[in-house]
């Protein structure tokens, strides 16, 4: 072999090597690279590409989550392990935020009785269930999302004077199965005046989606969990046989009110997350031991629920004696009504005036609800109210009616306007020292809330119980509820398809142009050598 051929044999072993460890080497850094680029967080290396912002967490969420101090797991319900890759890049969001954070993702298929300790019920896919070691909630995938209906829209422009205008704007799920329930057939007779045929069950197929708000549900959802403690309902028992109905609790229930029963005379005291006390339609007095805990409880913030029948209200001083720290008081007889627009049958079964001062009952007749009250007494209120006491009238008699006796013999008092229905709120200040407000509202009828009588009022009754009641109770509602919800409106799709063009532009000729331009440069350069 030549000494020309055996330098060339030479030369060439030795760029082969050098290309080998080069090739070493470089895999080696690209597989460094690759491992340092898994550990970063998705904040750096996955962006939202929808230009909604569906999957980005506020300031205020990332404060909240970061400041977190309870371990959290967020159960994620994907059938067959598939998941949607906007909501697991947001999921992923929450767990970067805050170290107490956990998403674990659950086949219901290979794991068939795991939601059966959260829910009665089937858990649909992609729901999401949030559990800490002291409560647990679900959020259903359907509430991820606020709606909206045409058929609603369209019958309120014919009609506006006939439909609150809360129904053409964006709500949740709940409240639009709700809605649809309420007004479902009468949408469907306005429609059908303006040439459009269909009825009550059709109206749900003209609903839309208009905004996610999985941001806020979740992070609400966070609070929920892990606050020290949730108020409650609570109806006191032992005080008769009366108890709310059946329709009643399930009304509360829909409205994520937790109504507990509370026997004053064996408890011991009320409970600390007490959010109101409910004194449904009481059969006998307090003893003077129930009314000091009442009476204190609301001296430190507390609120007060009460229903109650004429025959009771004359016979109850103890009663009486915790109304009186607000400037009511029972007044004896039988409201009867002269004025036959204000009546349904009898004379003792009231249709009243509504006031539209108080937020309860402004919400109730925005509906078109109208109360009817059977067998009403009066509620007085003094003419000097006590320090920090204020008294907003709820439902009113006509100037004719009256009060009689019970056994509707003897007329009592002259013609006038009475009230049937009150609401009251105290300033006081609590065992800490903060300011606080007591607040008590009483219903004069103890039948009232019967599913009799708020059939005669088309659910009106319960409507305006369930509300004073979600008021009063201080129901959790977590501050986190009005983050902004991200519009899924067609104004924003074209930013989004708008966003994706530029993305595929720069992907699909951009970088790859810039690659085959700096090639040939080298190739020819190369070349030229």
């Amino acid at each position: 072999m030549s000494n020309s051929a055996l330098f060339r044999m030479k030369r060439s072993v030795k760029i082969g090597t050098y290309s080998f460890i080069m090739g070493v080497i470089l895999l080696a850094l690209l597989i460094v690279a690759n491992l340092l680029a898994g550990a970063l967080p998705a904040k750096i290396t996955q962006f939202d590409t929808s230009g909604l912002g569906m999957t980005e967490i506020s300031d205020e969420t990332g404060k909240f989550v970061s400041g977190m101090t309870e371990d959290v797991t967020v159960y994620w319900i994907c059938e067959d392990g598939v998941v949607d890759e906007q909501f697991r890049l947001l999921l992923s969001r929450y767990e970067e935020a805050g170290k107490h954070i956990t998403v674990k993702v659950v086949d219901p298929l290979a794991e068939p009785t795991f939601t059966a300790k959260y829910s009665d019920t089937a858990i649909s896919d992609y729901s999401i269930i949030v559990e800490s070691a002291r409560r647990f909630t679900v959020l259903d995938f359907a509430d991820l999302y606020y709606y909206t209906n045409t058929a609603f829209l369209a019958a309120y422009q014919a009609f506006p004077q006939y439909l609150p205008a809360d129904l053409t704007m964006p709500m949740s799920a709940a409240a639009l199965q709700s809605a649809v329930s309420q007004y479902g057939a009468m949408v469907a007779y306005m429609l059908s005046a303006q040439g459009v045929n269909m009825t009550a069950d059709d109206i749900s197929r003209y609903t839309s989606i208009h905004s996610f708000c999985a941001e806020a549900k979740l992070t609400s959802a966070l609070d929920y969990v892990t606050r020290e403690y949730i108020p409650h309902g609570y109806i006191l028992t032992g005080l008769g046989d009366a108890a709310p109905s059946e329709t009643m609790i399930e009304l509360l229930d829909t409205m994520g009110l937790d109504i507990q029963s509370l026997d004053l005379s064996t408890s011991g005291g009320i409970p600390a997350d007490a959010g109101c006390l409910m004194l449904y339609s009481p059969k006998r007095d307090l003893t003077p031991h129930e009314a000091s805990l009442i009476t204190t409880y609301l001296n430190q913030g507390g609120s007060l629920m009460l229903n109650t029948s004429p025959e009771v209200a004359e016979s109850c001083p103890n009663l009486n004696s915790v109304v009186a720290t607000f400037g009511l008081s029972a007044r004896k007889g039988l409201v009867q009504e002269g004025d036959t627009s204000f009546i349904s049958g009898s004379q003792y079964t009231l249709v009243p005036t509504v006031s539209t001062q108080h937020t309860a009952t402004a919400y109730v007749t925005s509906g078109g609800f109208k109360p009817q009250l059977p067998n009403c007494h009066a509620i007085g209120v003094a003419e000097k109210l006590p320090e920090g006491v204020g008294v907003t009238p709820l439902f009113t008699t006509s100037d004719k009616a009256t009060l009689v006796s019970l056994d509707k013999v003897t007329t009592l008092t002259e013609a006038g306007k009475l009230q049937v229905a009150v609401a009251a709120t105290k300033s006081v200040a609590a065992a800490d020292g903060t300011a606080k407000t007591a607040e008590l509202t009483w219903f004069a009828s103890a039948n009232a809330f019967t599913d009799t009588a708020a059939e005669g009022s088309k659910g009106g009754n319960y409507y305006f119980y369930a509300a004073a009641m979600s008021l009063m109770n201080e129901s959790f509602v977590s501050p986190y509820d009005d983050l902004t919800p991200v519009s899924l409106q067609v104004e924003s799709l074209a930013v989004e398809a708008g966003a994706g063009w530029i993305l595929a532009g720069v992907t699909v000729i951009l970088i790859p142009a810039a690659l085959l331009t700096v090639g040939i440069v080298i190739w020819v350069k190369r070349k030229r050598r």
